[in-house]
């Protein structure tokens, strides 16, 4: 329980009037609230001075605010703190999971539906005034999908592809016997290539940790049937481009979608740009602040709900495990 007031929260992302009006409403005598622009350099007066930031700010500014206790990130990774070697021991991290499962979702049903009906084919012949079919076609139909990571993302995405009866296999790196919502089975690293070999779909939902990263290597790749899709939307450090790019270039894999990248931007060298059955997106699949209005309210709501368990001494939601990078 905070012993005195007013806590002083920087907003340190965009904030709009209408978010602003109910921050003051709803915690006005007990918050004094300071907004500032995410491009704005914070200036260490007022860290000095800060309680709790709701934004991602940088080392530099976290070392400079003694008085800081909570840091509410509005993006549901938080690898970027998980590297950092000097963060604040007493510190509490709470990250914004829950906001982007359904927007995310919708991006890998899109994709998948996308690659198996050769959309990116037929826009070519519109732009070419062609009227002509494709014999290449798919469905999800009774499709056996493999999802890596069985948090908000994955757990939504499960939830929806079942309407399309399809076979759901969860991957964690901790599986337990308690049953998943959706998902027909849960295992863990012992049994991954195994089920690689079985899946018709496979997605990463992942975060990036000491774990994860090239956890999909060329001997990996391989293991996926040729006529299996891949789609990443968690972190781009779960595939390596060379990897991908070489069992690629000999036919296997029937499409892959990438919304992140091993290297972010991708590269303008990068072959994946130029192969056919490759659809590349710029890390937009979930997007927060100035990209959808619905996932933005969510973030605001999980801050909301975050400030009164702060104010009340309760235990924060959402708390990340900087040991697990999650």
């Amino acid at each position: 329980m905070n012993t005195y007031y007013p806590i002083h929260i920087l907003v340190a992302v965009p904030c709009p009037p209408s978010i602003r009006d109910r921050f003051s409403t709803q915690f006005g005598s007990q918050c004094h609230f300071t907004f500032i622009n995410s491009s704005q350099t914070i200036p260490e007066s007022l860290l000095r001075h800060t309680d709790v930031i709701i934004g991602e700010p940088d080392e530099p500014d976290l070392l400079k605010a003694p008085r800081l206790k909570w840091l509410q990130l509005t993006w549901a990774g938080a690898d970027k703190y998980a590297r950092m070697k000097r963060l604040p021991s007493h510190l509490t991290i709470t990250n914004a999971s829950g906001a982007f499962g359904n927007i995310i979702s919708e991006y890998v049903i899109g994709t998948i539906i996308a690659l198996y009906r050769s959309f990116s084919v037929y826009s070519h012949h519109q732009a070419a005034h062609t009227w002509l079919p494709s014999d290449n076609c798919g469905t999800i139909y009774k499709k056996t999908v493999l999802i890596l990571g069985t948090g908000d993302i994955g757990s939504s995405l499960a939830h929806r592809l079942k309407a399309f009866d399809t076979s759901i296999i969860g991957f964690r790196r901790h599986p337990n016997h308690r049953a998943l919502p959706d998902f027909d089975e849960v295992i863990g690293s012992d049994q991954l290539d195994l089920k690689l070999k079985t899946a018709d779909i496979v997605v990463g939902c992942l975060p990036n940790t000491s774990e994860t990263i090239g956890l999909f290597d060329e001997k990996r790749l391989r293991l996926m049937k040729k006529e299996a899709l891949l789609i990443n939307v968690g972190r781009g450090s779960l595939i390596k481009n060379d990897a991908l790019l070489h069992v690629l270039k000999e036919g296997h894999l029937k499409g892959v979608a990438l919304d992140v990248s091993e290297i972010e931007p991708l590269p303008k060298s990068s072959p994946l740009w130029d192969l056919p059955n490759v659809f590349i997106t710029p890390h937009i699949a979930g997007p927060s602040f100035g990209g959808n209005t619905d996932v933005e309210q969510a973030i605001w709501n999980l801050c909301f709900e975050n400030i009164e368990r702060f104010l009340a001494g309760q235990v924060l939601n959402h708390i990340v495990d900087l040991r697990q990078g999650y």
